[in-house]
């Protein structure tokens, strides 16, 4: 396009779609399958013990999905997303997910000798969002259950 097609008002070149579905503008119900496992069933109190939590998230909306998860342990349990128990708050951003394909990762959760037994609850709040992660088109949250029992 030369400089007298533009006054004139000729032919514009138009950028081109990216390939493959679009990206969600929606908000959507469920957007995800969220699925869970512990590498370990039970996590031991106890000095250095840790488990692994991994988490696979899959698109079931018609359009790719801007991701984020979110990870929560209850507040002064003992148990955390570090070796000193101290974080029990943790986010993972995974980026965009194509509609039918799912993102899996791995985060460890630690105990302490001061770690008591029992049930613990981790909430999973995942986010779709829209151009970047500041916007939340939609939220979905889980909860999953950990069992902490005595050590050797």
């Amino acid at each position: 396009m030369g400089i007298m097609d533009y006054f004139l008002g000729g032919r514009k070149e138009r950028p081109k779609a990216a390939p493959g579905a679009p990206m969600a503008t929606r908000p959507v119900e469920r957007p995800f399958a969220i699925s869970t496992k512990f590498s370990a069933l039970r996590l031991k109190t106890g000095r250095n013990s840790k488990i692994f939590l991994e988490v696979s998230v899959k698109n079931i909306s018609p359009t790719k999905q801007l991701v984020s998860v979110d990870l929560g342990l209850p507040l002064n349990s003992k148990i955390g997303f570090d070796v000193n128990c101290s974080q029990n708050y943790v986010e993972k951003r995974l980026g965009e997910i194509a509609p039918g394909a799912t993102n899996t990762f791995t985060v460890p959760i630690y105990a302490s000798s001061l770690t008591k037994e029992g049930s613990y609850t981790v909430e999973i709040n995942s986010f779709s969002h829209y151009l970047d992660y500041k916007k939340v088109l939609s939220q979905m949250k889980n909860k999953v259950a950990l069992r902490a029992v005595a050590g050797p």
